[in-house]
């Protein structure tokens, strides 16, 4: 968390905001955030002076593009479990956890809030930065045009692994995490910890189907907030009233009415049905 679908409520917040004026500060605190090796060389104050343009998303990350003096610059965000990005105006005070700060000419900031510092900020020249680790590394987008079963199935039919561990997986599909793993997983019928192998064409077919399906939903509600996750205007997600099966375990399946059971694997827990997501022996078409 958060999620493709919170990113993307993020990122739909700060196009509402119309930012156009340039970027007069760039404030950092002093805590380091912890999301790995390749966040740590941040550049933010290359941003000074630059004028903010597109928002974009890639997987779980904000892809900010901004004009700079002699390049096309980029800001790229990733929340990690806990992080907010939130508008606020120069003379309100720094809320407990503020770790960035964008100062803007019309008197605008936007902050990030992150209290277990697990997100991470890097900004520097853009086409260096959608080449470099982490963007470079991640697979396709599942909301695009191009993504279907084939896609799914030529990245990951031959795996042994559990079909959420693929689709958890980065570099297979970009942006989808458990909460969003779980509910496609059911919703295409298929059993959480069956070998991707296993699958036939068809089926790679209805799981790629269903993964769009539950990521627009989430995206139309707003995202999903089990906790920290709020957007842009600091308004909590309506996604988790829309949940099927995800922390539902020992609920009655929505499906069918058989008991939803859950499980943990790879440390992570899961929830799946087992009626409909029923493991088969063979392989699944």
């Amino acid at each position: 968390m958060p999620e493709l679908p919170e990113v993307e409520s993020v990122r739909r917040g700060l196009v509402r905001a119309r930012l156009r004026a340039h970027v007069t500060a760039v404030w950092r605190s002093k805590s380091p955030l912890k999301v790995g090796a390749a966040w740590r060389n941040e550049r933010l104050d290359v941003l000074v002076g630059a004028v903010p343009r597109a928002v974009d998303r890639r997987g779980k990350h904000i892809v900010w593009h901004f004009d700079g003096a002699n390049d096309e610059l980029g800001l790229v965000v990733h929340l990690g479990m806990s992080g907010r990005f939130g508008l606020a105006r120069p003379d309100q005070p720094h809320v407990a956890h503020t770790h960035f700060v964008l100062r803007f000419a019309d008197d605008r900031e936007v902050r990030l809030v992150d209290p277990r510092r697990f997100g991470g900020l890097r900004a520097g020249p853009l086409g260096e930065l959608l080449r470099s680790s982490p963007l470079g590394e991640l697979g396709p987008e599942p909301l695009s045009r191009a993504f279907d079963g084939r896609v799914l199935e030529a990245r990951a039919g031959e795996s042994t692994r559990a079909l959420r561990d693929v689709l958890l997986d980065q570099t297979v599909v970009a942006g989808v995490g458990n909460i969003y793993a779980v509910e496609a997983l059911h919703l295409a019928r298929l059993h959480p910890l069956l070998p991707a192998a296993r699958l036939r064409s068809s089926a790679w077919d209805r799981l790629a189907s269903a993964v769009q399906t539950v990521l627009h939903h989430a995206i139309d509600h707003g995202g999903t907030t089990l906790r920290d996750f709020r957007d842009v205007s600091g308004e909590p997600g309506r996604n988790q009233d829309e949940l099927k099966v995800y922390g539902r375990a020992g609920e009655a399946c929505p499906s069918c009415g058989a008991i939803l059971k859950g499980f943990v694997h790879g440390g992570r827990s899961g929830v799946f049905c087992p009626r409909d997501q029923a493991r088969p022996r063979g392989r699944v078409a």
